[in-house]
C-alpha cells in the first residue's frame, strides 16, 4: 500500500511538475480558402499546398525564435517569448507566402491573429487565457491581416507601435468586457519581415529611419508611420506654408516599404532640388524621397525663398 501511496504521489509530483506558468505570445495562422483548394486542384494536390503553406509558417515561427505548438487542419499555432518576435514572425510569414513562386501563383493567403499573456505549458501544448484571445483575433482577421489587442501592441517597441491601427472593441469569449483590437499595417513594414533572412542589423536601420525636416528655423523628425505628414495652407496640416502659391492640402510624405515618398496633390507642384544638383517637378504624382536636398511648395527653389523645406533621411 505504501509503495502504490508513494507511486501515486510521485505520479501527481511529474504531472505539477510538467506545468508551467508562462508569459508568451500566442499566434495563430490560417489557409484561408482552404476549401476552395479541395475543389479546385483534388485532395492530394491540395494536401499538398497545404502542406507546402504549413511548412512556411513554420520556417518564419522558427526564424524568429518562436516554437509550432502544433497544427490544427489548415491552421498553426505557435509560441514567442514576447510580443516583438511574435509581431515580426507574423509579417515574415505573410511575406514569405508573397515571394513564394508557387504560392504567389496560387493568390495563397493566410490570417493571423495573436495575444501577449500568461499561458500554461503542458506536454507542448499550451493553454489559457491567452490562447483564448489568440483564436478569437484569428477569427476576427481577414486574408493577409495581421490581428493583435492592443494589451499587446503595449509590449511592442515604440517604432512598432506607430505601424499598428486601432479597430475599435469587439466581444471575446470569457470576458465580460469587450477589447480593444489592433492591426498591424504589414504592408508598409517590409523590413520587418527581413528578420526572416537574419540580416537584423539591415532591418533596424530601416525599421528606425528617420525624415529629418527643417523650416524657418524649425526641426521636424518623421518617424515610419502609416500616418501621412501633411503639408498646406490649411491650419491643420502637420507643417503650415501659408503662401499664395501653395495649396491647401499641397502634399503629403508616406512612409511605405522602408521609403519615405512625397506625395504632391496640389494644383501648381513641388519643386525638388536634390543634393547632388539635380532637379524635379512633381505635380499629382508621387517621389521618393533620398539622401537630403530641398522641397518647395508651389514655386522653383531659389536661395531667397524663405519658405524652403530642407530634408535629410537619416538611417542609424
Amino acid at each position: 500500500m505504501k509503495m502504490k501511496l508513494g507511486s501515486l504521489i510521485s505520479g501527481l509530483t511529474d504531472r505539477v511538475a510538467a506545468r508551467q506558468q508562462v508569459t508568451a505570445s500566442v499566434l495563430f495562422a490560417d489557409i484561408c480558402g482552404s476549401t476552395r483548394l479541395f475543389e479546385k486542384y483534388g485532395d492530394v494536390r491540395a494536401r499538398q499546398i497545404e502542406a507546402r503553406v504549413l511548412d512556411v509558417l513554420a520556417a518564419q515561427t522558427g526564424a524568429q525564435g518562436g516554437e509550432m505548438v502544433k497544427t490544427i487542419g489548415d491552421e498553426i499555432m505557435s509560441r514567442f517569448t514576447d510580443a516583438e518576435s511574435a509581431v515580426c514572425a507574423a509579417c515574415a510569414m505573410h511575406q514569405a507566402l508573397k515571394e513564394d513562386p508557387e504560392l504567389a501563383q496560387l493568390n495563397i493567403a493566410v490570417r493571423i491573429g495573436l495575444h501577449h499573456g500568461p499561458v500554461l505549458v503542458e506536454k507542448n501544448d499550451v493553454f489559457g487565457d491567452a490562447v483564448n484571445i489568440a483564436a478569437r483575433m484569428v477569427s476576427l482577421s481577414k486574408a493577409d491581416q495581421i490581428i493583435t489587442t492592443r494589451e499587446t501592441v503595449s509590449h511592442l517597441p515604440m517604432d512598432i507601435q506607430q505601424m499598428t491601427r486601432g479597430l475599435g472593441r469587439s466581444p471575446v469569449r470569457g470576458k465580460q468586457e469587450e477589447m480593444e483590437i489592433c492591426e498591424v499595417i504589414w504592408h508598409d513594414t517590409a523590413s520587418l519581415t527581413q528578420l526572416a533572412t537574419g540580416r537584423q542589423e539591415e532591418l533596424r536601420s530601416m525599421l528606425f529611419a528617420r525624415l529629418v525636416l527643417e523650416y524657418r528655423g524649425r526641426k521636424l523628425e518623421l518617424a515610419p508611420s502609416a500616418q501621412a505628414f501633411t503639408m498646406g495652407r490649411d491650419e491643420r496640416s502637420s507643417l503650415v506654408v501659408d503662401r499664395e502659391l501653395v495649396s491647401r492640402s499641397h502634399a503629403d510624405i508616406e512612409f511605405r516599404q522602408g521609403k519615405f515618398i512625397l506625395v504632391d496633390h496640389s494644383t501648381n507642384g513641388t519643386y525638388l532640388l536634390l543634393e547632388n544638383g539635380a532637379r524635379f517637378f512633381v505635380r499629382r504624382e508621387e517621389f521618393t524621397l533620398h539622401d537630403r536636398g530641398i522641397i518647395c511648395l508651389g514655386k522653383a527653389v531659389a536661395n531667397d525663398n524663405p519658405d524652403l523645406i530642407r530634408y535629410q533621411c537619416v538611417h542609424p
